[in-house]
């Protein structure tokens, strides 16, 4: 059995449009498993693709989509670690950076901007954690959320 949800179930629960689906796979940004006939295929998200469309939905009216892009690969690269979900990703710059405290975050502006580099742009994400909450809200419109869940990211939804 393919764990994950289906097309329907990763609409009623991220709360996107069957048409973002369709965007975000042929646009390559979140392409879902496709089994049986080619013309009408089964669809399934896996739970970290499920992330990954709850985050460009909250992300996608302040960042670019090359932005957005590098919050995903940041993800990917860390496989969805619980361990930093209560942590804030912030653009500072072009650049990606997971704070743990807002000490941190100051120490990460003045390395930034260095000798005069002039004014940066900085955008915060806020934590992961946040759009694991509204997963978790919206739960009970997928049957069995809570067994479906195990052994994925999002297992750890009620530590967050």
């Amino acid at each position: 059995m393919v764990s994950g949800l289906t097309r329907q179930e990763t609409i009623s629960i991220t709360g996107v449009s069957s048409s973002r689906l369709s965007y975000l796979d042929s646009s390559k940004l979140v392409s879902p498993n496709k089994f049986g006939n080619p013309k009408h295929p089964k669809v399934i998200y896996s739970w970290e693709q499920i992330l990954q469309i709850k985050i460009i939905d909250r992300l996608r009216e302040r960042l670019s989509l090359q932005e957005i892009r590098k919050v995903l690969e940041f993800l990917e690269q860390r496989e969805y670690t619980p361990s930093f979900f209560k942590c804030n990703l912030v653009f500072i710059g072009e650049q990606l950076y997971l704070i743990e405290s807002w000490q941190d975050f100051g120490l990460k502006v003045l390395e930034a901007s260095g000798k005069n580099k002039g004014q940066l742009v900085i955008h915060e994400i806020g934590a992961i954690g946040e759009v694991i909450a509204e997963l978790q809200a919206r739960k009970n419109e997928v049957l069995d959320f809570d067994k479906r869940i195990k052994g994925t990211p999002l297992e750890s939804l009620s530590a967050v």
